[in-house]
């Protein structure tokens, strides 16, 4: 069997941690506040660099700083490593398993080293709870992260296998190491598992962080920055996918074209700052009783759009009245009284693009508002769904 150098390897497994500890430092003051937890990972990481250092010095410095203070360290990086994961994925922070593990760790190290002293049974106590850590903050990633932490939590699950089977090997005379630098098979191995899975958590990081700011930006360029409502483009999107799935369906695909009655007296008499208030009361309350399946956007201003994928025009005309009565309703005395009036279209699967959905609820919406407001008005079969849209009421 080949020898390896255990001291080499426990002292180039610093350099990792050390350097993604820079990344994100530099990371966590670039990237928007709500993504969190970068903080306590390049604090974890910059202590398990040192810890790495002081446990590769072994026996050329005191054993209280190689033994107690190093493992101590390591469990501390561990434990920041936890309550990063705790606040990336916006759970309460584990501060009392981590301070307890540490306070509990440190304290049988220091006593099975001066007091009874035992190499196995630091060994024991050091990998049972290296695997709770690690395995509570794989645990925490997988269940609570979604696909963008998955890879990371897989990291963390392997590293509390690894830490758990090094605590098991230990009660069984021969497999226990008799040294920390002993190079038999157990410690070569658990060494290996240990600082390659160490360079991927770090690098998982940084992949965890940059997957969350991409899909942070992929929503904020689909949304709507006011009402959090699907913007035009997007709609337009979702429009493009369930027009697909309807046609080999032969389904029917309803517009319903929303658009709030006198909005510019409300901003005219209140502010804009009311307006927006109104805006966002009127989102906010349909997208809670919107039926599925149905999109919801903001199309711009005061006008909206919902489409119901697989609605006929009778379904399509019952879901309006339902919009309609709600906004009728005041349910904010802080906000001015408003309605709404709402046209509706509704087309085969084949012929339901949507220009021809939108100039065919766009008519009726004219209607609507020409017949007095808080209105429904469903699709005028003498209106073609490629004519060219009606002139709007000027806002």
């Amino acid at each position: 069997m080949i020898a390896i150098d255990l001291r080499t390897v426990v002292l180039m497994s610093s350099v990792m941690p050390g350097m993604m500890s820079a990344v994100l430092y530099f990371m966590r003051r670039g990237f928007p506040s709500n993504i969190r937890g970068l903080g306590y990972w390049a604090a974890g990481s910059l202590v398990i660099s040192v810890a790495a250092v002081l446990l590769a010095l072994r026996g050329t410095v005191p054993d209280g700083v190689s033994i107690v203070f190093a493992n101590a360290c390591v469990l501390t990086g561990v434990g920041l490593w936890l309550i990063g994961s705790d606040q990336f994925v916006a759970r309460k922070p584990s501060w009392a398993l981590v301070v307890g593990a540490v306070i509990l760790g440190t304290a049988c190290l220091a006593w099975l080293l001066w007091v009874r002293p035992s190499y196995t049974g630091r060994l024991i106590w050091m990998s049972a709870i290296l695997a709770v850590l690690y395995g509570v903050a794989g645990g925490r990633l997988l269940r609570h992260g979604g696909r963008n932490t998955a890879f990371l939590g897989a990291m963390f699950l392997i590293q509390a296998t690894s830490a758990a089977v090094r605590c098991v090997t230990s009660f069984v005379s021969s497999l226990a190491s008799t040294g920390y630098f002993v190079s038999d098979l157990i410690q070569t191995l658990y060494f290996g598992v240990s600082e390659l899975m160490t360079l991927m958590v770090t690098v998982g990081f940084v992949m965890a962080a940059t997957s969350r700011l991409r899909l942070q930006l992929e929503q904020q360029s689909a949304t709507d920055h006011l009402t959090g409502l699907l913007n035009r483009r997007a709609f337009a999107n979702v429009h493009g996918i369930e027009h697909q799935r309807i046609k080999q369906l032969g389904d029917t695909l309803a517009l319903l074209i929303i658009d709030l009655d006198h909005f510019k007296d409300i901003n005219d008499r209140h502010g804009h700052g009311m307006g927006d208030r109104v805006l966002v009361d009127f989102s906010e309350r349909i997208a809670s009783r919107l039926a599925a399946p149905g999109y919801f956007a903001r199309l711009g201003g005061e006008e909206f759009a919902v489409l119901l994928p697989g609605a006929d025009a009778t379904a399509a005309y019952v879901q309006a009245d339902r919009i309609r009565r709600l906004v009728e309703q005041r349910a904010n005395a802080a906000l001015p009284p408003y309605t709404c009036s709402i046209g509706i279209a509704c087309l085969p699967g084949f012929d339901a693009t949507l220009e021809r959905l939108s100039h065919v609820a766009d008519a009726a919406l004219y209607r609507a508002k020409s017949g007095g407001r808080n209105r429904i008005e469903p699709p005028d079969p003498r209106v073609p769904a490629d004519s060219v849209n009606p002139p709007r009421e000027p806002i």
